[in-house]
């Protein structure tokens, strides 16, 4: 490289423009370079681009003979002349341009791909030529996927976080004082939750008639770490919340019928649950208030009828954001994972990137999700694309990447996630309009999470509607999924290292989110599973407390070991960060 000043562009040093490359695009703009899209050739295993007409060629200087094994070969742009540069040895690569009419300053490393300046002996950059380069490489991936997916090392150069450090709240002597007079003494509930070796909270949930979907959501979500702190903490007190909204909940519910707008709170339900699953009760808990508040939400789901667990999840979280956002005076987006406890818990950025197969112009777009679902189906041609209820996409299809587990018949949720991440080639039916080209494109598209939750639930599709066949069946395929997971190689700023390896420039400029990668493992600790048929089955949850494991069946709680949560159907998998990282406040605070 030249000792050329280099300037800062949004954070990131750009180098400064050759004036021998924009005189050469000014003269023949991106042609040449889109032309050499055809002669681009990515080896395996790492994925390198290199230049080759054929891909048996050995290209050799035109004017010494030597090859690539021995010295560094460029082909000129301009007439595509190959021809060799070693310093300090004697540069034939610059004799070319010098030697020829002005155009042929800008050559193209044979082995490296890189464009390179014969005219400042120094390598240059170009947006459309790194454009082609990367784009043939997405297709050459796409392909010819490989049997195990490699991945990127983690970046040893992280930008530094500001961090504040952890301080555990001490009572002072008035706070001693309201805690003595305002709280009631556990002692007897300890005692209670000793004898029966069960652990704090752990408590059935009867059976309200086929809710056994509701009651496997719920006992998940009562011992999701975030949430249960939330309402444990009495951050949303359903006293002074009724008290706020001027009626109390019981009168809220014989006028919801006369008033549209008299919404029940669901997160005022859910403390008054949590109040009763945490008192030191065994006794099983019946859920009926949480039912009929649930059931005033989602009207068309309210019945006695069998529901899915994961269209119970999504409207319950629904029905908690609907409700803070009309209290609030200025809605927010869930897309900041602020608005509502319910998205500052579940909530997430997926980033979807379309790129045009013919000039490698991408669109990118930014949606927020509370679940990612994955569809187990075998040997379709789709790939799971979906987060919430928004898309629907396969994840498990293409023939052409099987690995040994997946060859016998058995996923795993990690396969799912790769392909989750892996570039599509869209259909000529689906082809975007390019801005660029101004036309419609064949295309490329690939998702990945640009913001990861604090509580990543994976929802497994394992019901299936056709509506060729006029039919629906459940899909029984067995699912392997890991206890501990790292998302690290599914975040963006993973993916587009690995799409543009030692390019510069990133299409968009979407710089890494140091965050998600500091706090990039989970640790499993909720599995809803499903049992029977699509029209009768049955609904369970394992739960993780206190390093063992329980089954929770409605009102029968009983300890379980871990081959039999790995043996179980899973449907909807809860996963917990395992450290969580405290971002610092912008308030001072006095002392």
């Amino acid at each position: 490289m030249s000792s050329k000043i280099n300037h800062p562009i949004n954070g990131q040093i750009f180098p400064q423009p050759c004036p021998h490359l924009a005189e050469f695009r000014s003269r023949n703009g991106a042609k040449p370079f889109r032309a050499l899209q055809d002669c681009l050739r990515v080896k395996p295993p790492s994925g390198r681009a290199a230049i080759r007409r054929d891909p048996d060629e050995v290209p050799r200087c035109g004017q010494c003979g030597d090859s690539a094994a021995r010295t560094r070969l460029y082909a000129c742009v301009g007439c595509a002349g190959v021809h060799c540069h070693a310093p300090p040895g004697p540069s034939h690569t610059a004799f070319h341009a010098d030697s020829m009419a002005p155009g042929h300053e800008i050559a193209v490393d044979v082995d490296r791909a890189e464009l390179f300046c014969c005219a400042c002996r120094d390598q240059v950059y170009d947006r459309d030529f790194d454009a082609a380069v990367v784009l043939a490489q997405t297709a050459a991936s796409t392909l010819h996927a490989p049997s195990s997916i490699v991945r990127s090392p983690q970046p040893e150069n992280l930008r530094k976080r500001r961090r504040v450090d952890y301080r555990p709240w001490m009572p002072d002597p008035r706070e001693r004082v309201l805690m003595g007079s305002c709280s009631s003494p556990l002692n007897a509930a300890v005692s209670v939750s000793r004898s029966n070796d069960l652990p704090w909270g752990l408590r059935g949930l009867n059976n309200l008639g086929n809710t056994c979907f509701m009651n496997s959501v719920l006992q998940a979500l009562l011992h999701t770490p975030p949430l249960r702190n939330y309402f444990l903490s009495d951050r949303h007190n359903r006293y002074f919340c009724q008290k706020k909204s001027g009626a109390s909940n019981d009168a809220t519910r014989r006028n919801v019928a006369n008033n549209a707008d008299a919404r029940i709170c669901l997160a005022c339900d859910m403390d008054a649950m949590f109040s009763a699953v945490f008192s030191g009760d065994r006794i099983p808990y019946s859920p009926a208030r949480f039912l009929y508040s649930w059931w005033q939400h989602a009207a068309n789901l309210a019945s006695y009828e069998q529901q899915d667990a994961h269209e119970f999840f999504i409207s319950m979280l629904d029905g908690i954001h609907e409700k803070v956002e009309k209290d609030r005076r200025k809605p927010q987006s869930q897309g900041n994972g602020d608005c509502c406890i319910a998205h500052r818990v579940f909530s997430g950025i997926l980033r979807s990137d379309v790129m045009c197969m013919a000039c490698g112009f991408t669109s990118t777009t930014y949606d927020p999700c509370v679940d990612i679902s994955l569809d187990l189906e075998p040997n379709q041609g789709g790939s799971a694309k979906m987060a919430s209820t928004k898309s629907n996409y396969s994840c498990n299809g293409e023939a052409d990447y099987m690995n040994s587990s997946q060859s016998s018949g058995i996923s795993t949720l990690m396969g799912c996630l790769d392909r989750f991440t892996r570039p599509e080639r869209l259909g000529s039916d689906q082809k975007f309009f390019c801005q660029q080209c101004q036309v419609r494109q064949e295309s490329l598209k690939q998702m990945s999470i640009r913001k990861l939750p604090l509580v990543s639930c994976f929802h497994i599709k394992r019901f299936e509607h056709s509506s060729v066949r006029k039919m629906s069946r459940k899909v029984d395929r067995y699912l392997q999924f890991p206890f501990s997971l790292d998302m690290a190689p599914y975040l963006s700023s993973s993916i587009l290292r690995r799409r543009f390896g030692n390019r510069i420039f990133p299409f968009d400029g979407d710089e890494p989110d140091t965050s998600n990668e500091l706090s990039s493992e989970f640790e499993l600790f909720a599995v809803v599973t499903h049992t029977g048929k699509l029209d009768a089955g049955h609904y369970v949850t394992y739960l993780r407390l206190s390093n063992n494991w329980y089954k929770c069946d409605d009102a029968w709680i009983t300890e379980v070991n871990e081959s039999t949560v790995r043996a179980a159907q899973g449907y909807m998998m809860f996963y917990v960060q395992k450290v969580l990282y405290y971002k610092a406040s912008e308030k001072q605070v006095a002392a």
